[in-house]
């Protein structure tokens, strides 16, 4: 083969080169990348609690509140010096109840009480009673003396049972009948439960007002308040009354939320 032809056989091959090299490229740029979706969830095996939900613990030597989802009471781990602050404890503390039926008992009387609440004719006088009790048990009892109101925002008596009355319609109609005023963070089955147990129509109305005697955030905004009193100024006006001693009570019923409080002041 002389030099000519040699030339022209390279200049062919390296035509070829090119030629299966744009076809290449061109195949590159038609190439499809199917969406394989998020992946596995992020392992949660630890028991840590995720961002923006709301945690629970159970306070050491305390037996099931009724208010609380047996579930949740039972997956709960004990409350250490380490928990975070945010997070929600929750027990209940026997008044003077050697045994857990009679620690049952005093429980049910308190829910005995906030179903006679919700009786519009008489209901507030019994609850105006049942708070009283409570101011004078919290001055001797550790877990609830810091959350002894002692200064009143309000002229003459709380109206807790029109409040609450009021509220609980609201939330019924705000939530489309959700029954569940919040959820905390199951950290055995991995998921967000209902905090409560809704199975108890008396703890539902107490309930009701979470977002408002609350700082957990449930609703997200300010007007939290005005929302659940349907925009009621009698209702309004008793929130900064009702709030404190709200709270109070679903402390003594087992529920101890971080203890800086929402309402309208």
């Amino acid at each position: 083969m002389d030099a000519v032809a040699r030339i022209k056989l390279s200049v062919l091959t390296m035509g070829a080169v090119v030629a299966v090299g744009a076809a290449l490229g061109a195949c590159a740029t038609s190439t499809q990348f199917y969406n394989e979706g998020p992946g596995t969830p992020p392992d949660r095996a630890t028991g840590t609690v995720p961002d923006g939900v709301n945690g629970v613990c159970r306070m050491p030597n305390t037996a099931r509140p009724l208010i609380v989802d047996d579930k949740l009471w039972e997956h709960a781990r004990v409350c250490t010096p380490k928990t975070p602050t945010r997070f929600i404890r929750i027990g209940y503390t026997p008044v003077a109840a050697p045994t857990e039926a009679e620690a049952l008992k005093e429980q049910e009387k308190l829910l005995a009480t906030l179903k006679d609440g919700e009786r519009e004719e008489g209901g507030n006088n019994a609850l105006t009673a049942l708070m009283r009790g409570l101011h004078e048990r919290g001055l001797k009892d550790p877990i609830l003396h810091d959350r002894v109101s002692r200064q009143t925002t309000h002229d003459g008596i709380c109206d807790y049972s029109y409040l609450l009355n009021t509220m609980a319609k609201a939330h019924d109609k705000l939530a489309k009948g959700d029954k569940c005023a919040t959820r905390a963070y199951d950290t055995t089955a991995r998921a967000e439960t209902c905090l409560f147990d809704t199975s108890h129509q008396e703890a539902v109305w107490l309930t009701s007002s979470w977002t408002c005697v609350t700082h957990t955030g449930a609703l997200g905004e300010e007007s939290s308040c005005f929302r659940l009193c349907a925009y009621d100024d009698y209702c309004a006006k008793h929130v900064s009354c009702s709030s404190p001693d709200i709270d109070l009570l679903l402390c003594a019923l087992g529920v101890c939320v971080p203890e800086q409080r929402a309402g309208i002041f």
